[in-house]
C-alpha cells in the first residue's frame, strides 16, 4: 500500500513521534511504502536512523499556506496514494479532504483526531451549518481515531453518525528502539530523582507550579531527593529562574536545569534514572512524555491531562488538579517517602501492554485492511 501521512509542520522531532511512527512502523512491520509529506521544516537526521525505510517529500511553499500548498500538492499527486493521513479537524483537514477524494475517488482517507477535550466543547459550539460541513468532510473520511479512551464517548454523542468508523488508537512508545539503544527498565538502577521534561517556561507547563511545589517539600534541603528539569528554556523564563534561586539559595544543590537534550538516548537515559516523572501543564493534547517516562517505570505525578488518567489508574501514581501547588507538594512528600517498587514495576508493564507501538500498529494496521 502507497501511504501518505501530510502533516506540512512536521520537524525532525516529529519523525519518532506519531507524525513519523505511523507511516515508519507499517513500513516496518507490513511493507507499506510509507512517505511523510511536509514542508522542509530544517534537517531530517532521524530518516538515516531511526525511521530507515521512511521516506519524504518535500511541498513547495508557493502560496506558503499549510492548506493552499498542502491541496496543491494532493491536485497532482492524490492518485498515487492509496491512503492519506491527516491530523485534526481544521481548515486545512477539511480542504485536503475534498481535493484528495476528487482526484482519487477510490482512494482511503484516515483522519486522526489528535485532540483533547476541547474538540468536543469545540463542537458543541458550531453551528448547524458548520454541522453540516463538518458531516460532509467526515463522510469521505474512511478511518477516524482518538488517543484518549475518556474522549471516545463525547465525541461519539456529539456525532454518532461517525460510529462504525470512530476507533481508540493511542500514540505510543518504540520499545523496540529503546532496546536497540542499549536500554531496558531496572528499578534497582533507579535514583531519588523527580523527573520534568518539557518546554521550561512554556506558559501552558506552568512550570512555576513544579518549582514551588518542590521548594515547599518539608525539609527538601536535607533529603537525597533532586528536581531535574530537561528541556529547551524559554526567554522570557530566564529571569523567572535567576529570581527563583536568588530567592531559595539552598535549591541551587536540589534544582537541575538541563536546558535542551536533542538526543533521545539521552532523554531515555534520564527516564531510566529517574523514580518519578512530574508534569504541571494546564493543558496537553496527548503528552507524548508521560508514556515515555512510564516505559521506564517511572511514577506519575501530574495534573490531569493527555492520557495521565489511563497511567495511573491502578494507584500507581497520582493526580492533582491545575495550579494546585499545595496539593503537588503534599503528592511530592507522600511518594517520596514510599516504597516505589511495586508501583514503578506496575506502571511499566502497564506501558507495555498498552503502549507498545508494535502492538497499536498492529490493530490499526488491521482497522485498514479491513477497508480494502
Amino acid at each position: 500500500m502507497r501511504y501518505f501521512m501530510q502533516y506540512l509542520k512536521t520537524e525532525n522531532v516529529n519523525l519518532v513521534k506519531d507524525m513519523g511512527m505511523i507511516p515508519y512502523k507499517l513500513h516496518e512491520l507490513y511493507g507499506y511504502e510509507s512517505t511523510v509529506v511536509t514542508f522542509k521544516n530544517g534537517e531530517y537526521d532521524y530518516l538515516n536512523t531511526e525511521v530507515k525505510g521512511l521516506k519524504m517529500e518535500f511541498v513547495k511553499k508557493i502560496f506558503h499556506s499549510y492548506t493552499l500548498d498542502g491541496a496543491l500538492y494532493l491536485l497532482i499527486n492524490s492518485k498515487r496514494i492509496d491512503m492519506l493521513q491527516i491530523f485534526h479537524v481544521t481548515l486545512s483537514s477539511f480542504v485536503y479532504v475534498f481535493t484528495y477524494k476528487k482526484t482519487n475517488p477510490n482512494g482511503k482517507i484516515y483522519l486522526k483526531l489528535d485532540s483533547s477535550f476541547k474538540l468536543p466543547e469545540r463542537l458543541d459550539r458550531l453551528s448547524k451549518i458548520g454541522h453540516k460541513f463538518l458531516k460532509s468532510m467526515l463522510d469521505k473520511v474512511n478511518l477516524i481515531t482518538i488517543e484518549e479512551e475518556r474522549l471516545y464517548d463525547p465525541i461519539l454523542k456529539r456525532i454518532p453518525y461517525i460510529k462504525d468508523k470512530f476507533k481508540i488508537i493511542p500514540n505510543g512508545v518504540d520499545f523496540k528502539a529503546i532496546c536497540k539503544m542499549g536500554l531496558h527498565y531496572d528499578y534497582d538502577a533507579k535514583e531519588n530523582i523527580i523527573l520534568h521534561a518539557a518546554r521550561i517556561g512554556a506558559e501552558e507547563k506552568n512550570t512555576p507550579m513544579l518549582l514551588e511545589a518542590f521548594k515547599n517539600i518539608k525539609d527538601i534541603e536535607k533529603s537525597d531527593w533532586k528536581l531535574v528539569l530537561a528541556g529547551p528554556i524559554e526567554e522570557e523564563f530566564k529571569d523567572y529562574i535567576d529570581k527563583y534561586f536568588a530567592e531559595n539559595p539552598l535549591m541551587k544543590n536540589k534544582v537541575e536545569m538541563l536546558g535542551n537534550i536533542k538526543s533521545r538516548k539521552e532523554l531515555y537515559s534520564l527516564y531510566c534514572r529517574a523514580k518519578i516523572f512530574a508534569l504541571t501543564s494546564d493543558f496537553e493534547s496527548f503528552a507524548i512524555a508521560l508514556i515515555e517516562a512510564a516505559a521506564f517505570g517511572d511514577i506519575i505525578i501530574s495534573t490531569d491531562v493527555g492520557i495521565a488518567s489511563e497511567l495511573v489508574d491502578e494507584n500507581n501514581g497520582a493526580l492533582v488538579n491545575c495550579g494546585d501547588t499545595e496539593a503537588l507538594t503534599r503528592t511530592f512528600e507522600n511518594y517520596m517517602n514510599k516504597d516505589l517498587k511495586e508501583m514503578s514495576e506496575k506502571t511499566h508493564n502497564k506501558c507495555r501492554q498498552k503502549f507498545d507501538w508494535d502492538s497499536i500498529i498492529k490493530h490499526l494496521n488491521e482497522y485498514m485492511v479491513d477497508l480494502k
